[in-house]
């Protein structure tokens, strides 16, 4: 036999043998999904005719189109969900009971569809834009934070949230893009000749809108944004996503439809989805990679000089975006022009600092001795001394020292760290608040709440509620976004 021949049959093995590997993996994933997770219900199931597609017939044209789609869209859900009694839960605390107090504050408040806020007369606009799994209730105190200093605010729910997890199952990253644009051509309207329009978002929201903003330096029909306030923003690339893609390879076999989940919890947050389909994950990693190749060929060609000023906020630890890829996959890529970055360090205090994870300290020590960052580096972090007090630590672009000023503020008590999810909502939140105050609807303090007991008791891990879901440093953002306010872009 010749070597080309030789070659040819270890290279059909090769590929056979991988074939068959990941055969294996994708029936493993599709037997443990059919056994660990619990049966679905029409949550999961029902599929909304009604939900927004990039380029689909009939797509809205304008944003006042995507709102009169979205009272469809709602009207859907009700009539297949809540209103059938087959359909509908019968949990006290479940979101698609429509007797329940979480439907009530699902659906009588105006938070998981699209929102504005409109002054008498406004300085400007503002386009916010919330995270995978989430509703535009995640950007509402950012909204009023901008609307109290004369703003116009939409707040734009994304195709696929605001109604049924299942709606993630086929929706595409194209068209949450889509929706911004739409968006922000309406706010960019609003705002009136010579008046600023800006945007922001929460993780996948902050995303799209530093997408949105690179091609915007190309794409003349794009209203140009002049600043952008990126809140856990979802920069960088995870494998895992992609996998989760694969190895739901069986999910379109009854026997094997879980495949298509990587959670299935019981729905009782009113507004962010407790179940996670593999999609929407893979629709995340697909997103952060075009944006990170757009933003790098714009680096390359030496465009990023017209992005907006950059004003982002992240906690150090964050189980979902890392700070070091914030600062690698966009701060560091911008040349300097007023951008800055807030990080919000651990609890440093003396008793605690024996139990934290000492990387992600390790990673910020690195980063704040650093002289050649083109942004501004604040840290809000423990006062020297091992006391609870905070102050924030900051670094010019180019500085050799870090100027400290103190603040107002200290640890509460018990808590560690901030978190992915709990940046954009004030300790008062009155659903996600440490500390919360009566708000719209029914109270139903969902980040209070403190449950003891056995592991496995729970239909749901307890590290779910001992998961922070507020800021208690909210204030150190509200004034920083207002200060940026009374500045020249």
């Amino acid at each position: 036999m010749t070597l080309p021949r030789r070659l040819a049959r270890w290279l059909l093995y090769l590929v056979g043998m991988g074939a068959i590997g990941l055969a294996s993996i994708v029936l493993l994933f599709a037997f443990q999904a059919r056994l660990r997770l619990p049966a679905l219900r029409p949550w999961h199931r029902v599929v909304l005719e009604g939900e927004f597609r990039a380029g689909g017939a009939g797509a809205p044209a304008s944003f006042d189109d995507y709102r009169r789609l979205e009272d469809r869209l709602f009207a859907e859900m009700r009539k297949r969900v809540l209103d059938d009694p087959a359909a509908a839960d019968t949990q006290m605390l479940g979101r698609y009971n429509p007797n329940g107090i979480v439907s009530k504050l699902a659906l009588d408040t105006p938070y998981n569809r699209s929102f504005e806020l409109v002054p008498r007369e406004p300085r400007g606009a503002v386009l916010l834009v919330h995270g995978l799994s989430d509703s535009p209730y995640s950007v509402r105190a950012l909204a009023e934070t901008f609307y109290a200093q004369g703003y116009y605010v939409l707040a734009l729910r994304l195709p696929g949230h605001g109604t049924l997890p299942s709606s993630l199952v086929g929706v595409s990253w194209k068209d949450w893009y889509a929706a911004v644009v739409l968006a922000a051509k309406h706010a960019a309207a609003k705002a009136g000749p010579g008046k600023p329009f800006f945007m922001g978002g929460h993780s996948t929201g902050a995303a799209l809108v530093t997408l949105y903003s690179v091609r915007a330096l190309d794409d003349p029909s794009l209203p140009k944004p002049e600043r952008l306030y990126l809140v856990s923003p979802a920069i960088g690339i995870s494998p895992f996503a992609v996998l989760t893609n694969i190895v739901a390879g069986l999910s379109f076999l009854p026997y094997f439809e879980k495949s298509k989940w990587i959670d299935v919890l019981p729905e009782y947050d009113p507004y962010k989805y407790n179940s996670f389909p593999v999609n929407a994950g893979n629709q995340i990693d697909t997103l952060t990679r075009v944006l990170r190749k757009a933003t790098l060929a714009a680096a390359q060609n030496g465009r990023l000089d017209g992005m907006p000023r950059v004003l982002a906020f992240q906690s150090l630890v964050d189980s979902t975006v890392s700070a070091a890829e914030v600062v690698r996959g966009l701060m560091s890529l911008l040349p300097q022009r007023g951008h800055e970055l807030v990080v919000f360090d651990v609890n440093r205090r003396d008793e605690m600092e024996g139990l934290i994870n000492p990387g992600p300290i390790e990673g910020l020590d690195r980063l704040r001795i650093r002289s050649d960052l083109p942004f501004r580096l604040t840290i809000i972090g423990n006062r020297p001394g091992g006391t609870a007090r905070l102050a924030a630590f900051t670094r010019e672009p180019g500085a050799n020292v870090e100027q400290e000023t103190d603040l107002d503020l200290e640890w509460p008590r018990g808590v560690f760290s901030l978190g992915h999810v709990a940046l954009p909502f004030p300790p008062d939140d009155p659903v996600y608040g440490l500390e919360p105050k009566p708000g719209p609807g029914p109270a139903f303090h969902l980040g209070a709440v403190a449950p003891r007991g056995e592991s496995g008791a729970l239909l749901v891990p307890l590290g779910t509620f001992a998961r922070l879901r507020c800021n208690p440093f909210f204030e150190v953002m509200r004034a920083r976004v207002v200060a940026s306010l009374e500045t020249k872009p």
